[in-house]
């Protein structure tokens, strides 16, 4: 399901584009409340000669001498991704929808309304300031995956998601690799890919990381009204997101 496509690019110095409808994708993925998720198609297999096709099933592997939980306790860079047992799925961890953890103050409301909860790997909150939030995973992501390498993964995965970026408008972040969203431990590297507000358009940021070895893709996106707003509403989801690295 192509999760949007960002047809329209700015001419600057007559010479350098700029994706600046990247927010297409955010919105897309939150306003649509049907199933959504990222499904790229693997190549259509060759004809044999062999009466039955062998299965295409894979299960997850765990390697012998895999140790989980020194995976989970190091910082999941890009080259990190193949430590992690192949095929063995990586999820998120969120507590977006609980109320503020401040003691100090009475408790109140969510700042987050949930509005779509793991609905075909995806889940979508909003929140009374107008901003958008969107996570997800996707798998099966083969023609996406260049082994070995998470980062040429990753950038390939945006560009399926946003066709028109190029490689020099992306940079690096992080977010939370913990299993308890909240709770302090090492980072996960992302890719990001940012657009300022404009008439008609809100300021947003699409993160994006392929794992190859786990055949998993993890996306976020977030917009808001305004930039400043952007700027302010993104150390607060992270506060309250993580990718929890897997148990085996």
């Amino acid at each position: 399901m192509p999760v949007g496509t960002v047809d329209a690019v700015n001419r600057k110095s007559g010479s350098t584009y700029r994706a600046t409808a990247a927010v297409g994708l955010a919105v897309a993925a939150l306003a649509a409340l049907g199933g959504c998720s990222i499904s790229v198609p693997s190549p259509v297999p060759q004809t044999t000669a062999q009466p039955t096709a062998p299965p295409t099933y894979a299960p997850p592997t765990v390697v012998a001498g895999h140790d989980a939980a020194a995976v989970a306790a190091a910082p999941m860079t890009f080259a990190a991704g193949t430590t992690l047992s192949p095929r063995v799925p990586v999820e998120f961890n969120d507590i977006l929808g609980q109320p503020p953890q401040d003691y100090s103050e009475t408790p109140g409301p969510p700042e987050w309304k949930l509005l779509k909860k793991n609905v075909a790997g995806q889940t979508q909150y909003s929140n009374a300031a107008g901003c958008l939030l969107a996570h997800w995973t996707t798998a099966n992501q083969g023609p996406l995956i260049t082994q070995g390498d998470d980062k040429a993964s990753s950038t390939e995965l945006m560009k399926y998601l946003i066709p028109s970026v190029m490689e020099s408008g992306l940079s690096e972040a992080e977010l939370p690799w913990v299993g308890e969203a909240g709770k302090p431990g090492p980072s996960i590297s992302f890719l990001a890919f940012n657009t300022k507000a404009a008439k008609g358009v809100m300021a947003s940021t699409v993160w994006a990381r392929m794992l190859g070895a786990a055949d998993t893709g993890l996306l976020v996106t977030l917009a808001c009204p305004s930039d400043a707003l952007l700027g302010a509403m993104t150390p607060k989801v992270m506060a309250k997101l993580s990718v929890a690295p897997p148990s085996n």
